[in-house]
């Protein structure tokens, strides 16, 4: 766990699957990320325009799409600007990355992932 771990990093175009599978994010330069921080799931704080907002992110390979590692954050609440930067403020590794049988089964997860992250972050 990282409960003080802070990066900023340029928002850059993904591939647009997480808007298609109901799970829109932010992707975010890899090279930003700290070298210590592990592949997996985190509840974590996105700010922008010193504005913080909920939202948990997946940091590492995509499984499920045969893809590579990635940064992206799933905002939990919605806003109208993408930002150029964010900073991601982590509190709490949820899980580690996994593949899953289906894009189905990834969704399911993602809402687990989402209400679990939901709880923790209410709780501060």
């Amino acid at each position: 766990m990282h409960p003080a771990l802070s990066f900023s990093a340029r928002v850059i175009a993904g591939a647009g699957r997480g808007r298609v599978i109901g799970s829109p994010t932010l992707n975010l330069e890899v090279r930003k990320v700290p070298k210590d921080l592990r592949h997996g799931i985190y509840a974590c704080c996105a700010t922008w325009n010193k504005q913080p907002r909920d939202a948990v992110m997946h940091f590492g390979p995509r499984p499920v799409f045969h893809a590579g590692i990635a940064c992206e954050v799933h905002v939990l609440e919605n806003f109208r600007i993408t930002p150029k930067t964010v900073t991601v403020h982590v509190r709490k590794r949820l899980r580690s990355v996994k593949k899953f049988p289906s894009v189905e089964a990834l969704k399911r997860q993602i809402a687990k992932d989402i209400a679990r992250a939901r709880a923790m972050l209410a709780d501060r």
